[in-house]
């Protein structure tokens, strides 16, 4: 009796169609935002604290869907819509929501990658992009590690949730993880645009100083690592 040695093309389909369906999903959805100006008016801080301060009831709605979206579509600069939540919200709500919405999106950034998979996730990230942040997680020594990429300004945050979904790490783990180490540069933006908000420009300056001198003594404190490390390779 012959055995039939063709391939199953309907696995083959249901392997790839539904990435297919996502990348399709996510392309249309940012287009959509694109032509209908969304994206423009995100990244437009006084039109955005308009629209936060006009939408009344659905207002903290509005705020959760803004940090959703410039999680995923991670051009859109965070800073913008971080600091027009402190401004309309104040603080602490201002944290909350963004929380919530940052959080949500670093989840569809974290799945989306899994069920697309790296083929399909290099048409939307550049290659270059995706090969730092394998580099980033690669590196990372533990959880309290990955922890500490998301809290350190500069590292690519929104693309390290694409980047986190092709690893072996939990989702739950992760969402948590990254969720904190934003916390202290989301609290800090909020905050200034609550101050702003306040007219309270002499605690902002305090506060821009002391962000400045943290950054500061950890850039001399890794200076100084660096030059003990060389003199004992020396030796």
């Amino acid at each position: 009796m012959e055995q039939d040695t063709q391939p199953n093309t309907t696995s083959g389909w249901k392997v790839w169609l539904l990435p297919a369906l996502f990348v399709a999903l996510l392309l249309a959805g940012g287009g959509w935002l694109w032509h209908s100006g969304i994206l423009h008016h995100l990244a437009d801080r006084q039109r955005l604290i308009a629209s936060l301060r006009q939408s009344g009831p659905t207002g903290p709605l509005l705020c959760i869907t803004a940090q959703f979206i410039q999680v995923v579509i991670f051009f859109v600069p965070g800073e913008i819509t971080q600091f027009a939540a402190g401004y309309v919200f104040g603080t602490w709500r201002g944290l909350v929501f963004s929380v919530v919405g940052i959080g949500l999106g670093s989840a569809f950034d974290f799945y989306f990658a899994r069920i697309v998979g790296r083929p399909a996730l290099k048409q939307i990230i550049r290659q270059t992009t995706l090969e730092r942040v394998d580099k980033l997680l690669n590196n990372a020594r533990g959880k309290s590690a990955i922890f500490l990429l998301f809290l350190l300004p500069g590292a690519p945050k929104d693309a390290m949730c694409y980047g986190a979904g092709l690893s072996n790490m939990s989702p739950l783990e992760f969402i948590v993880i990254s969720s904190l180490g934003r916390i202290p540069a989301l609290l800090f933006s909020i905050h200034l645009g609550s101050q702003v908000s306040h007219g309270d420009f002499l605690s902002m300056a305090l506060m821009i100083f002391l962000v400045l001198v943290a950054v500061a003594a950890y850039y001399l404190y890794e200076r100084y690592v660096n030059r003990r490390r060389h003199s004992r390779g020396a030796d």
